[in-house]
């Protein structure tokens, strides 16, 4: 089985928000990781977000566990893959390692850089 991850990083601007989405100011005063059923957030604003998606043969892994690590490789974090194999952390600025852990022996890792306003976009392939 052989990992593939891609990460983009891509500047938000401000505006409408539809039904359902949320700005990062809004999900971060729920902690550091967002609920498995958590609407993803669309704007950054003065947050740090990491978020992404789990797929194995092109399907979600809706089973397992995003992990954020800090520089130093300590547990900082964990949320459960959504339905869609998705995940979002809010993060302080900086460098961290992502760790995605499934049944079946599944675990990638990928380091990721976290900006105050930007969100962090990490597609893991399993």
């Amino acid at each position: 089985m052989s990992d593939a991850v891609q990460q983009t990083t891509g500047q938000q601007t401000a505006g409408q928000q539809t039904a359902g989405q949320q700005t990062a100011g809004q999900a971060a005063a729920d902690g550091c990781g967002a609920p498995a059923d958590a609407p993803r957030v669309t704007v950054a604003g003065n947050q740090a977000v990491v978020q992404g998606t789990v797929t194995q043969a092109g399907s979600p892994v809706s089973t397992g566990y995003a992990r954020l690590l800090n520089d130093g490789g300590e547990f900082v974090a964990e949320v459960p893959l959504g339905a869609d194999g998705g995940f979002q952390f809010f993060a302080a600025p900086g460098d961290w390692t992502l760790r995605v852990l499934a049944p079946g022996g599944i675990r990638a890792e990928q380091g990721v850089t976290a900006a105050i306003g930007q969100i962090s976009k990490v597609e893991v392939a399993v």
